[in-house]
C-alpha cells in the first residue's frame, strides 16, 4: 500500500486525487477489521499527502460568471437550466443530473428542488428566480421523468453536462478550462465576495466540515491579505 502510494505520487497525481484514492483503500481494510474478517486494519498507518489548506482550483471572476450564464441563456432550453443550477445553485454535476421532474415542489413563496447529495444524504434547495424560469422552460409541460434531457430526450449525463459548459465557455469568449465543478466552486466563491456569512456558505454548499468552506475563503483572500502590502506602507511611512 506504500509503494502504491508512492506510485500515485510519482506519476504526479494530485494530492487530492492520492488522498481520495487512499481513504477509499483504508475505508475497504477498516470495514474488513470491523467484520472480523482480518485481525486488524493494515493501512491505520498509512502515509496520506497533506491536503492544502487553500483550495488550488481557479473560478470565474463575477463578470466571466455573468459572460457564462448570458452564453447559455441565449442557448436557452436544458443547458441554460443546466447553467443556472451550476452556476447560481452551486450544486454538484451529480446532483443535477440524477435529479427529477417530480423533485420541484413549492414552499410557501419558495421554489425548490430536492435532490439527492454527497453521501445518499437528501437536500431541499430554493431554486432563485432566474433558475426557476430557466427550469420551467426546459421542463415544459412534462409532469415525470428526468428534470435536465440532451438532445436525444434521455437523461443528462455527466459527460453531456461537461461538454455543455465547455461549449458555452467558447461562446463567453473565456479561455480557461472549466468542468462542471469550476461553476460549483464559482457559485462558492461569488456567495463569499458577496458578503455572505461563512455558516451560511457552508450551508449553501452543503459542506459537512466547516474547514472545507474555510478553505475556499483562504484562497479567495490569500494575494489580498498579504503581508508585503503591508509591510511597503508601514516602511514607507518612516520616509
Amino acid at each position: 500500500m506504500e509503494r502504491y502510494a508512492r506510485q500515485l505520487e510519482h506519476e504526479g497525481r494530485a494530492p487530492a486525487t492520492v488522498a481520495r484514492r487512499l481513504a477509499t483503500l483504508v475505508g475497504f481494510y477498516r470495514w474488513c477489521a470491523d467484520e472480523q474478517l482480518i485481525a486488524h486494519c493494515p493501512a491505520l498507518n498509512l502515509r496520506r499527502p497533506r491536503r492544502p489548506s487553500e483550495s488550488p482550483r481557479l473560478g470565474l471572476s463575477r463578470t466571466e460568471l455573468a459572460d457564462w450564464l448570458d452564453a447559455g441563456e441565449q442557448v436557452g432550453g436544458h443547458p441554460y437550466a443546466l447553467a443556472c443550477l451550476l452556476a447560481l445553485n452551486g450544486l454538484r454535476v451529480g446532483e443535477v443530473c440524477t435529479a427529477d421532474v417530480a423533485d420541484l415542489a413549492q414552499d410557501r413563496w419558495h421554489h425548490t428542488l430536492t435532490i439527492l447529495g454527497k453521501g445518499d444524504k437528501p437536500a431541499i434547495v430554493p431554486l432563485p428566480p432566474r433558475t426557476v424560469d430557466a427550469v420551467r422552460t426546459a421542463v415544459g409541460d412534462r409532469q415525470a421523468g428526468p428534470l435536465l434531457l440532451t438532445r436525444t430526450g434521455s437523461r443528462m449525463t455527466r459527460g453531456a453536462a461537461a461538454r455543455i459548459v465547455t461549449r458555452l465557455a467558447v461562446a463567453a469568449g473565456i479561455d480557461k478550462h472549466l468542468t462542471p465543478h469550476s461553476l460549483r466552486h464559482s457559485a462558492i466563491t461569488a456567495a463569499l465576495n458577496a458578503g455572505v456569512g461563512l455558516r451560511d456558505v457552508q450551508e449553501f454548499a452543503r459542506h459537512a466540515d466547516p474547514r472545507t468552506t474555510i478553505r475556499y475563503d483562504r484562497a479567495r483572500h490569500s494575494l489580498d491579505r498579504h503581508a508585503s502590502y503591508t509591510v511597503m506602507q508601514y516602511v514607507s511611512g518612516a520616509s
